[in-house]
């Protein structure tokens, strides 16, 4: 690997994206997405109310009804109604003070957005005056899909003059974080904030092509090609700068395409941004065996960047995280995603630099690598950009294939 961004080009993206990002409070929140189930609430002087929105399709199919005469419906809601209520008094606690308090529903409707979310109004009784403080222990459909995630919204609260709020969520529930506390005498701005760098760091850590995209790219970085072959550097410096010089590029990248989307609503068709995150994992590992890049890395992994920055950005949108508090909800996300990156890229590289003069990495691990991620990214590439599924299990060897769960 060469040198990456020149001074200039690094200075320019970097201060055309972060100048971009400063101005993303114009633009508008998101929506209900697959995979979420909510928590609103809304506070009062003397009382406590909320409604819980369960999505109907996800709840088929995690209890084995989904394509059955026993799947709920718009049409037979009414029939199962106590049923969902049932369900959610025993994956629902909400404590105030001294204990539990009682969940009494109110009602049922159905909102018509990505098959149905059934919403089910609640009171709390028992409260003479609003809470300072509430616990909420949250368990909806986790067991059945440890991916879902749960949000809490106060939609009203006159003390932190929170008025009709749709999207800006306070907490964040998910299988390792079910029981929380919420202040209810404070913004919880601060909090939505800190859950979204979570998320952005999740959001590289669990998605497996952003991490075949970076590892790729910092798999030579601690060797130099020299006569057609790679030789370890001779010292560690070199490796650290150019593994910096990628994270830069990354996070600049990142950071345009996140400003790019909120300020222009720059969307392009999902199949065409996740065919390109699949194949600039393809081109980040062939270039361990061609010098694709020839002296420019820090442009093609710059402009490579762009399509994991707009997956960024349609993994921001799904949150439905966009509120009042744009801007920094959008730099929390990227910088949970930068800390991911840079957690990463520290961890590859001092195993990098231990393993750089034996010949086993140069000879062996370093292609052996690169081509399994040229197989599976281009396997990616078929299936995201013609719609086909492709049974990569039974690409791989038998003996691999007997090891695998």
């Amino acid at each position: 690997m060469t040198t990456a961004l020149s001074g200039r080009a690094r200075r320019g993206a970097l201060v055309a994206a972060v100048a971009a990002l400063a101005a993303l409070a114009a633009a508008e929140a998101g929506a209900h997405m697959a995979g979420q189930s909510y928590l609103y609430l809304q506070v009062y002087p003397d009382r406590v109310a909320g409604r819980f929105e369960l999505p109907l399709e996800e709840w088929n199919a995690a209890h084995g009804r989904a394509g059955t005469d026993r799947a709920i419906t718009d049409e037979n809601l009414d029939a199962h109604v106590a049923l969902l209520q049932d369900y959610y008094r025993q994956h629902v606690t909400i404590s105030a003070g001294e204990g539990p308090l009682e969940i009494r529903f109110t009602g049922h409707s159905l909102l018509d957005a990505r098959g149905g979310y059934v919403r089910l109004p609640f009171e709390l009784p028992g409260l003479s005056r609003a809470p300072e403080r509430m616990t909420f222990d949250y368990s909806v459909l986790f067991d059945e899909d440890p991916g879902h995630r749960g949000f809490l919204i106060v939609e009203h609260n006159y003390a932190t003059g929170t008025f009709a709020n749709e999207s800006g969520f306070s907490l964040v529930f998910s299988p390792g974080s079910r029981r929380q506390e919420l202040d209810l005498t404070t913004s919880g701005w601060l909090r939505g904030v800190l859950a979204l760098v979570r998320l952005g760091a999740e959001h590289v850590l669990l998605g497996l092509d952003h991490l075949f995209f970076l590892v790729a790219l910092l798999l030579p970085v601690a060797l130099r090609r020299e006569g057609g072959a790679w030789q370890p550097l001779e010292n560690a410096r070199p490796a650290v700068r150019r593994a910096l010089e990628i994270l830069a590029a990354l996070a600049a990248s990142h950071a345009l395409a996140l400003a790019l989307a909120a300020l222009v609503h720059l969307h392009l068709p999902e199949a065409l941004v996740e065919t390109g995150i699949a194949a600039s994992t393809t081109l980040a590992a062939a270039n361990v065996f061609f010098p694709l890049f020839r002296g420019r890395d820090g442009w093609f992994i710059f402009g490579l960047g762009l399509f994991h920055g707009l997956g960024l950005a349609g993994g921001l949108a799904e949150l439905g995280a966009l509120g009042e508090h744009r801007w920094l909800s959008t730099l929390a996300f990227l910088l949970g995603v930068v800390l991911a990156q840079v957690l990463v890229a520290a961890v590859v590289l001092a195993a990098l630099l231990l393993v750089r003069r034996t010949v086993l990495y140069r000879r062996a691990l370093l292609p052996l690598a690169a081509a399994g991620m040229i197989l599976v990214s281009g396997v990616w590439v078929v299936e995201r950009a013609f719609g086909v599924d492709v049974p990569m299990r039974e690409l791989l060897p038998r003996p691999v294939q007997k090891v695998l769960p």
